[in-house]
């Protein structure tokens, strides 16, 4: 009988294999802030990524605009990597990046937020005892 997958072992397999990756791939000895330093240039890309397909909507029937959704998807891949990756560096298990983002979540759902900037983002205000 085949063992059903719960996601969050998926996601510990998967930083796993990403960890090992990346410790044969560049050295054993690394830190997460190096890591965090690539993944500010990989925004950049994702942000140009999207720059690019912004407005248009994404039709899959339209070969140039499906190459596009693409580049976006391994963007965002190139992300979650570095992301997941330089927390195992740290070391941040899956299980406890997720229980953390649960607990943000619910601190963010009680906040108060301000009105959007020049480029859409909206930050919460500043209160006593913020995290």
């Amino acid at each position: 009988m085949k063992k059903k997958i719960i996601k969050g072992d998926r996601l510990q397999r998967l930083q796993l294999d990403i960890q090992k990756w990346s410790d044969s791939a560049f050295g054993k000895n690394r830190n997460s802030l190096p890591m965090v330093y690539h993944l500010k240039k990989e925004i950049e890309e994702l942000i140009t990524a999207l720059l690019d397909v912004c407005g248009m909507g994404v039709d899959v029937s339209d070969e140039a605009l499906r190459e596009k959704y693409h580049r976006v998807v391994m963007e965002y891949a190139d992300c979650f990597m570095l992301l997941i990756d330089s927390a195992a560096h740290f070391p941040i298990g899956t299980g406890a990046l997720l229980n953390a983002v649960e607990k943000k979540l619910e601190i963010n759902k009680k906040r108060k937020w301000g009105e959007p900037d020049k480029n859409g983002v909206v930050e919460h205000i500043k209160m006593a005892g913020d995290l």
